[in-house]
């Protein structure tokens, strides 16, 4: 600090001369110096700071899927902050993606409506859209569900593909990586698929799902959750958008114990718990 606050000063000398250089004149160089010096320095340690952090993220989440070796899953995390991805488990294999593919449902029929090609108000084999889209993302209800996907049909598969899902196989197979719906719900997050009201709308149903002892769980205090859970067979999964301090970010987190049975749920419903706390962790 001491050599560049001479290196200012000597320029001053040179430029202006000695005598020239007033006393205010010098503080003003001083403060500059100092305060650019005291920014360079935050600059620095914020960058530090999300460096070491984000180092972690891969390693910490594998590090709780590890401690389930009898299950298969798979966690995706991308950061909305700084558009970094990090995945863990088995990354590129295809889950059911069970009831957590309501979500692209919604967006895509929002996205309808924004086309003009759909309204919010319509009824759909006796129950308004809206009230469909609701009730499949609070209390995942699958005759609504099974009423949207018959109204969006084919369209859904094309308009998943258009926004780079490349994974995702709609119909009875309803596939899809972890890391595919992690891009789903940055997506959303970012407001590269539908405009706000329509997000805000889908995030009051997201915000009140049902599911709420998975990521919910373990989200710290003042953590804020936009969630869809989903369960089928051996399938537990849970994706989410979350707000926590300064940070956002999208967390899916995708289990299977291969048998098609539930016998596993209590481990499932741990694991996703432990990778969320771990996720949190280095966050906070």
């Amino acid at each position: 600090m001491k050599k560049l606050l001479f290196c200012v000063c000597l320029l001053a000398v040179v430029l202006f001369g000695g005598d020239k250089l007033l006393a205010s004149d010098k503080v003003k160089a001083v403060a500059h110096v100092s305060t650019q010096s005291v920014t360079q320095a935050e600059s620095s340690f914020k960058s530090n700071k999300s460096a070491t952090a984000t180092q972690n993220f891969a390693s910490d989440m594998q590090a709780a899927i590890n401690n389930y070796p009898a299950l298969d899953a798979s966690a995706a995390l991308i950061d909305l902050d700084t558009g970094q991805t990090y995945n863990a488990g088995k990354t590129g294999t295809l889950f059911k993606a069970a009831s957590t593919a309501k979500v692209l449902a919604a967006v895509d029929y929002m996205h309808e409506v924004e086309q003009g090609n759909a309204t919010l108000d319509e009824e759909i084999d006796g129950t308004s859209a809206q009230q469909l889209i609701e009730k499949m993302l609070e209390v995942s209800d699958n005759d609504a569900w099974a009423d949207i996907n018959d109204f969006l049909g084919a369209q859904q598969q094309k308009y998943a593909q258009s926004i780079g899902l490349a994974s995702f196989t709609g119909g009875d197979y309803n596939t899809i990586t972890a890391s595919d719906q992690a891009k789903l719900l940055a997506q959303l997050a970012e407001g590269k698929l539908i405009n706000s009201a329509e997000r805000t709308t889908l995030y009051t149903y997201m915000e009140n799902a049902d599911g709420t002892n998975l990521i919910t769980a373990a989200a710290p205090s003042g953590a804020t959750v936009y969630h869809k859970y989903g369960e089928l067979w051996g399938y537990l999964n849970d994706t989410a958008i979350i707000n926590f301090n300064v940070h956002h970010f999208a967390l899916v987190i995708f289990t299977n114990n291969e048998d098609g049975t539930a016998d596993d749920y209590n481990d499932q419903v741990a694991l996703i718990q432990s990778v969320s706390a771990a996720v949190f962790a280095d966050y906070d």
